[in-house]
């Protein structure tokens, strides 16, 4: 499946530390449950604890599009050490199925933070584990959303469209009718774009993801596990057209998408958007305009600097370079705001 916000009040102090968590009148420290010991807390006070790290994981969610990737990677990392924690207490399996479900949830978070943070290796452990721990509790939401991510970086990573391809499709048919299905339509859409297949079946694609998407409500934007922001998929499914050499209905839905996000809220989002129209104007051929689109982009994520645009942007500026088009103050922008 990206106006700075105030992060300082992401967690209520001294709620939950990255040493050890503080509950009721209990401490647990990290040294004996790593050796594998356990202890028993009150029900009522785990309950807590989950409540506040299900608080965190929203918080973040909400402000994803305006946080740096790699701030994401290290708040979802302290969420994610937590939950490894309680996980070893003796707890009812009611609550510890519901902590095994938040865990996998921060995991495939991080695992799509990571791979904006460009880390496709580490990106790829945690979606396996996010995998591994939703197929466990039955979070079907969760298990789509590990594909899909999985999906991305097995296709744009580490080159293997048909994985991509596969795990896409696998990603769409575990959850069918939610908002996840939307993005794992539009990433096989992308796939296929790539795989330069008929650009009939990707439109057929793009508007079975419209007839689930006039289904289910609106959601707002960042990144979420349970709906999706109206603007997501004319902005992906633009970008899929483009990629495919339908340009014209491709910008079309891009418009439509830079229209429908708030600036100050979805920067990281507007950055993508604009890359995308860039992309768009240079199969065009309108090198002016794909520079200044560029540009845009590269202003939008500032806010949000992530690999995948930055190498975007390079690959573009190559691509000029070929056509004639000198875009060298930019390529200096783009490699000095690389999180990498």
């Amino acid at each position: 499946m990206d106006a700075s916000a105030d992060r300082r009040t992401l967690l209520r102090q001294g709620a939950l530390t990255c040493a050890a968590l503080t509950v009721g009148a209990v401490v647990i420290a990290d040294g004996p449950l790593g050796e594998g010991g356990s202890v028993s807390i009150p029900t009522t006070d785990s309950r807590t604890a989950l409540e506040e790290v299900e608080s965190a994981l929203r918080t973040l969610a909400r402000r994803w599009e305006t946080t740096p990737p790699a701030e994401l990677v290290s708040r979802l990392s302290g969420l994610a050490h937590h939950a490894r924690t309680i996980g070893r207490w003796r707890l009812g399996e009611a609550l510890r199925r519901d902590w095994a479900r938040a865990h996998g949830r921060i995991l495939v978070m991080t695992a799509v933070a990571q791979g904006d943070a460009g880390l496709p290796a580490r990106a790829t452990a945690s979606a396996r584990s996010a995998l591994v721990l939703a197929r466990h509790v039955g979070d079907s939401t969760t298990v789509a959303h590990a594909r899909v991510a999985l999906a991305e970086l097995a296709a744009y990573a580490f080159e293997s469209t048909d994985d991509g391809l596969l795990l896409a499709r696998s990603a769409r048919a575990t959850a069918p009718h939610s908002h996840t299905a939307i993005l794992a339509i539009t990433t096989e859409a992308h796939i296929m774009a790539a795989r330069n297949m008929p650009v009939a079946g990707i439109v057929e694609r793009l508007r079975a993801a419209d007839a689930i998407a006039a289904t289910l409500p609106a959601g707002t934007p960042g990144y979420s596990l349970d709906g999706i922001h109206p603007a997501y998929l004319p902005t992906f499914g633009g970008a899929a057209l483009v990629a495919a050499g339908s340009l014209a209905e491709g910008e079309r839905l891009l418009d439509e998408a830079a229209g429908l996000f708030d600036r100050s809220r979805a920067s990281g989002a507007l950055a993508a958007v604009r890359l995308y129209q860039a992309s768009a104007a240079m199969r065009g051929r309108d090198l002016e305009r794909a520079q200044m689109l560029a540009t845009t982009a590269l202003a939008a994520s500032a806010v949000r600097p992530s690999s995948w645009l930055s190498n975007g942007i390079l690959t573009l500026a190559q691509r000029a370079r070929r056509q004639g088009a000198d875009w060298s103050g930019l390529v200096v922008q783009a490699k000095e705001w690389s999180p990498l």
